[in-house]
């Protein structure tokens, strides 16, 4: 066994992608392009590791180095996703990646390590949050997903047709209208934005596997999302929609036509993201038929409080700035939304 700093190279990256397609419990964050979204958009260094033996690749794991809004400095895999986490072809690998990062943190000064495994680790890991994710099994015949649902979600997503409102998908080039309906809906919710910069780097690296789905009514767009998708698996991780459009349904719209698409595709899964158990956007996803999966996010403190050093945009030492944040302009919100964001890991 043997693990080492994975140096980014074209070669490396594609090997290291190759691995992630071929290991089951690897998705579409494992892939190698997220350092260089990450370390363009916000500056934070990536330290990805594996497992290498004679030129095959047993086992991966993609670390970012960054600080919080303390100025304490946390390893996390991976920042601003879902998941992340260790990815290997046995225990005793996992558990070498894991004793390896610990070395690197020791090395580095390094409080704490948060890693988001969407499935469960056996490593000894005190759990970090309560999150879950919402799956939808898909069919491919999209009209029989389409007879499963009640009648009240039926009756939303026929609402915004019947209401003018149309989706449309996009490259590069949708990323303002979506951008812009984003900041507004961040602003609302008292929440530092990503940058522009951020959701630029990802349809830029991952052009064969994310796009952007936009809503519009009369032209204008009220709604949208960045659209991921590998494997046998479809996710929206960022939508939003205007609130003042918001009894158009645009949201059903939304997603019905990324479930149509996904299915039509011959996609297996929808993945909602995550979600707290009886929020707002839980009770959205569940009525869909999708399917709650735990996620098992582990966090290593050196101090042993096993608290998350990273400060998360749902802590309540975060949300005491909310209220004035909504009351700034929204200019403002969109040049000083990033300088916080990035030392927000979720």
């Amino acid at each position: 066994m043997s693990v080492n700093l994975c140096p980014p190279s074209e070669e490396n990256n594609k090997r290291w992608d190759d691995f992630v397609a071929q290991n089951t419990n690897a998705g579409h964050c494992h892939l190698s392009g997220w350092q260089y979204v990450i370390s363009k958009s916000y500056g934070h260094q990536p330290l990805y590791l594996w497992d290498e033996n004679d030129g095959i690749i047993n086992g991966i794991l993609p670390l970012v180095s960054m600080q919080n809004l303390r100025f304490s400095r946390s390893f996390v895999s991976l920042p601003f996703l879902d998941d992340g986490g260790i990815c290997a072809n046995a225990q005793i690998v996992k558990e070498g990646l894991y004793k390896k990062a610990l070395a690197l943190a020791d090395e580095t000064q390094v409080a704490s390590l948060d890693f988001r495994h969407r499935h469960a680790s056996g490593l000894d890991l005190p759990a970090h949050g309560e999150k879950v994710t919402l799956v939808l099994k898909l069919l491919k015949d999209p009209d029989l997903l389409w007879k499963g649902f009640n009648a009240k979600l039926r009756n939303q997503i026929r609402k915004p047709q019947k209401s003018g409102l149309t989706a449309s998908w996009h490259g590069l080039e949708g990323l303002k209208d979506f951008y812009d309906v984003f900041a507004i809906n961040m602003q609302a919710l008292g929440s530092p934005v990503h940058g522009l910069k951020f959701f630029a780097e990802i349809l830029k690296t991952f052009k064969e596997s994310a796009k952007i789905i936009l809503v519009k009514k009369e032209g204008k767009t009220i709604g949208g999302g960045i659209c991921l998708y590998f494997k046998d698996t479809v996710q929206i991780p960022w939508a939003s929609s205007l609130k003042s459009h918001i009894k158009l349904c645009p949201n059903n719209l939304l997603y019905w036509e990324t479930i149509r698409w996904a299915s039509e595709a011959g996609y297996e899964r929808f993945d909602f993201g995550r979600s707290s158990p009886g929020s707002g956007t839980y009770r959205f996803k569940t009525q869909w038929g999708a399917e709650v999966e735990p996620l098992h996010w582990g966090y290593y403190s050196k101090k042993g409080d096993h608290k998350g050093a990273m400060i998360h945009s749902d802590d309540a030492r975060y949300n005491l700035v909310t209220q004035a944040w909504r009351k700034l302009p929204l200019p403002l919100t969109k040049l000083i939304g990033p300088i916080i964001r990035r030392r927000l890991s979720n």
